[in-house]
């Protein structure tokens, strides 16, 4: 067996690449990496199980060579690749439409070409966009950044073509924190305990602590993945949460295992994201179940950056 993880030297492919070999359906397989070094985190190749056998593709997911390299012998592939960063990408909206939407299309039509098994695709929860109501699979989606937009339009055509010959899985993962070796720091949670780790103030807009927000650890989220390759496959999408936390939650686990930051708050004109709650009753259902909380993951990065507290 040859399983394909696009975007395996990224934060969440970094991880699962290590989880691969001990997950017992991919025992003995051969994992493929594929990844352009958009960020070069060549570090997350250091440090790789030494028992489980890996090769590596280097190329960008918009070449048709590339997928058909990356593709050859594959039963597996797990779709991580993608530009995620969400403000970036309104800079970048054309790049971001042929990365998120055009490529990963692509590479689900030569996936089911190539007579592949099974498609893990990890989406996000921003698909949703603004809303003050309980959000399941089924609630209407408005994304409100290219990124979003992409990853939703490309969910949405591979599901119109899916015709259950190869099994696919849309996961909708909340918004990912908790360490990894490919490290990113562009989420809240990540973001904070940097800054506090250095001795920098953390900036909480007033009137925004209670706001919530689906959390999701890094270790949850692969879990997630190898749960969708076992159980699941129906063509369906799927919320992947962790806790409905506040932000207050978020300051709250950072302040105690960060006893030294300061806490500013500042006025804003408008602020960048209403509370929202994502329900992941669907995927529970099927006897999936998270294991971290936002407490334990900031513990996780405080000792990571042990050396400055």
């Amino acid at each position: 067996m040859t399983v394909l993880v696009t975007g395996g030297l990224g934060y969440l492919g970094s991880s699962l690449i290590r989880e691969l070999p001990t997950h017992p359906k991919f025992s003995g397989s051969t994992i493929r990496i594929l990844d352009n070094f958009r960020q070069p985190r060549f570090h997350s190749l250091w440090d790789l199980p030494a028992y489980a056998d890996y090769d590596f593709v280097e190329g960008d997911i918009r070449d048709s060579s590339v997928r058909e390299a990356a593709l050859e012998d594959v039963d597996t592939v797990f779709h991580l690749a993608a530009i995620t960063n969400a403000p970036e990408t309104f800079d970048i909206p054309e790049k971001t439409w042929e990365v998120n939407h055009e490529a990963a299309v692509n590479l689900f039509r030569d996936a089911q070409k190539s007579g592949v098994d099974e498609f893990v695709n990890a989406v996000t929860c921003s698909v949703y966009g603004r809303t003050e109501q309980k959000i399941t699979e089924h609630s209407e989606c408005n994304p409100e950044s290219p990124y979003a937009e992409a990853k939703l339009q490309a969910e949405s055509d591979m599901f119109a073509e899916y015709d259950g010959e190869m099994d696919l899985t849309g996961l909708r993962l909340g918004t990912v924190y908790g360490w990894s070796p490919g490290m990113r720091f562009d989420t809240v949670v990540d973001k904070f305990a940097f800054l506090a780790a250095t001795g920098q103030p953390l900036t909480v807009y007033e009137g925004a602590e209670d706001q919530k927000r689906p959390y999701l650890h890094v270790q949850d989220s692969v879990r997630s993945m190898l749960f969708a390759a076992d159980e699941l496959g129906d063509g369906e999408a799927y919320n992947v949460v962790g806790e409905n936390g506040r932000l207050q939650d978020v300051v709250d686990a950072i302040t105690k295992h960060f006893p030294d930051v300061e806490i500013g708050y500042t006025e804003a004109e408008q602020l960048n994201q209403l509370s929202y709650i994502v329900s992941d009753e669907k995927i529970r259902s099927h006897g999936f179940e998270t294991g971290h909380t936002l407490d334990q993951g900031v513990e996780e990065l405080a000792d990571k950056f042990r050396a400055f507290l």
